[in-house]
């Protein structure tokens, strides 16, 4: 009976752990960003991959690549976070979405100073 608990114990890590892993893996890849902000549209490149079982994230635009603070998958919601300077000041932009296969969308929050909206699709 003691190592039918084991082997049950067992089974639900390997689910939990392999459920995660498959979470993450929807996020990896080249998406086009597409965020809206009282400042108004703006569009660049989000890259999310994995590193050693963490997902790590830039974005990319005409003004340079930025590194993301984290990025966080549990299921199909995900959320993101930069730091960038904004009038010479650090704002975070907390981004909270849903994966839906090759689509991701969601809201962004500035900094607790305002709120708007952002959609990315993956790239072929």
């Amino acid at each position: 009976m003691l190592n039918a608990g084991r082997v049950l114990i067992a089974t639900f890590a390997f689910i939990a752990v392999a459920s995660s892993a498959f979470a993450q893996k929807a996020a990896v890849g080249t998406w086009d960003l597409t965020t809206i902000s009282p400042e108004g549209e703006f569009k660049s490149t989000l890259v999310i991959r994995e590193e050693g079982g963490k997902l790590v994230a830039a974005g990319k635009s005409a003004q340079g690549e930025r590194p993301y603070d984290s990025v966080a998958v549990e299921g199909s919601k995900i959320t993101m976070v930069v730091t960038i300077s904004y009038n010479g000041s650090p704002m975070v932009i907390t981004y909270s979405g849903k994966i839906d296969g090759a689509k991701m969308e969601g809201d962004a929050d500035y900094g607790g100073l305002a709120t708007g909206t952002w959609s990315a699709t993956a790239q072929k």
